[in-house]
């Protein structure tokens, strides 16, 4: 009877300590956990306050290139406050403020400057706009 209590005991420990874990993830734990499955690479700017999050889809004879799921997290607000999906496609921090998105599209445009738009562009992690070219 003693070690039937004894295992009862562990058992609702064991439980507690796993439920606190869990109730103890961070905001950032929880953000990616939403919206991304998986592993995921993160890459702050040099202030700590924006994150780029990065997930890869590795390629193979039926996706070629790679799928890149990519979110920008704002610390301050402890939210990722964009998300978006490309197709060979790689971000990264151009400067503080920047992130540089370079991909090659599936597909070319007629127009160069479309073309281009869609090679690389930069955001704004603080106002989320998008650019072509940095503003000066």
């Amino acid at each position: 009877m003693k070690t039937l209590n004894l295992i009862i005991m562990l058992t609702l420990v064991v439980s507690c300590q796993s439920v606190k874990k869990t109730a103890d993830a961070s905001a950032f734990d929880k953000a990616i956990a939403e919206h991304f499955d998986g592993k995921v690479k993160k890459l702050s700017n040099t202030s700590g306050t924006f994150i780029i999050v990065t997930q890869t889809n590795e390629t193979s004879m039926k996706l070629p290139g790679n799928a890149l799921k990519f979110g920008i997290y704002d610390v301050k607000k402890e939210k990722l406050v964009y998300i978006e999906e490309k197709y060979n496609a790689h971000a990264s921090w151009f400067n503080e403020e920047y992130i540089l998105i370079k991909s090659q599209p599936g597909v070319k445009s007629t127009d160069p400057e479309v073309d281009n738009s869609m090679r690389q562009y930069y955001i704004n992690a603080k106002t989320l706009e998008r650019f072509t070219q940095l503003p000066n």
